[in-house]
């Protein structure tokens, strides 16, 4: 992945890919996502249940297209894909679909996350991923933007052990 250009400041390497949410149709949006198909596994056991459901039947980038438009808050599941479809420019089969509808509420909806709080949990993913590649702390400040507290935070919570798996 080329995500490596510099900010502004000469001595900082920063990856482009976690400093932000990346713009809609960007190259940093492509990155995002050929970094999530390639890390499918732990991406979407971090995200959100209705995110991994829709990036897990649709894609990453079905998924984060239709949060830039209508994450955040409650979207309605029609009764057929077809109509989904044409509320939302998804293409989804009927099969796929009717897993993603028996989850709505009583009003026929669903909680889309943000395109934020996705992304928080993408970069959370990636951070726990470098941690087991044992890369250094200072190096996940630069690269993922967050505090030494932070990172002792997260190394502390992956640590326990649950069924010979770290959590």
């Amino acid at each position: 992945m080329n995500n490596t250009m510099r900010n502004d400041d000469p001595d900082m390497d920063y990856p482009l890919l976690f400093s932000g949410l990346p713009a809609m149709r960007s190259d940093n949006e492509i990155e995002l996502v050929r970094f999530c198909e390639l890390h499918q596994r732990y991406v979407l056991a971090s995200m959100p249940w209705a995110a991994s459901e829709i990036a897990g039947v649709c894609g990453f980038a079905t998924l984060f297209h239709l949060m830039y438009r209508h994450g955040g808050r409650k979207i309605y599941m029609p009764k057929d894909a077809t109509r989904f479809g044409q509320l939302y420019g998804v293409n989804i089969t009927e099969f796929d679909y009717q897993k993603l509808a028996k989850r709505a509420d009583t009003s026929g909806h669903i909680e889309l996350p943000s395109a934020w709080g996705v992304f928080i949990a993408i970069r959370r993913a990636a951070m726990q991923m470098a941690m087991r590649e044992n890369v250094p702390s200072q190096e996940l400040t630069r690269t993922f933007g967050v505090s030494m507290r932070n990172i002792r935070m997260i190394r502390s919570s992956s640590g326990k052990i649950k069924g010979g798996e770290a959590v």
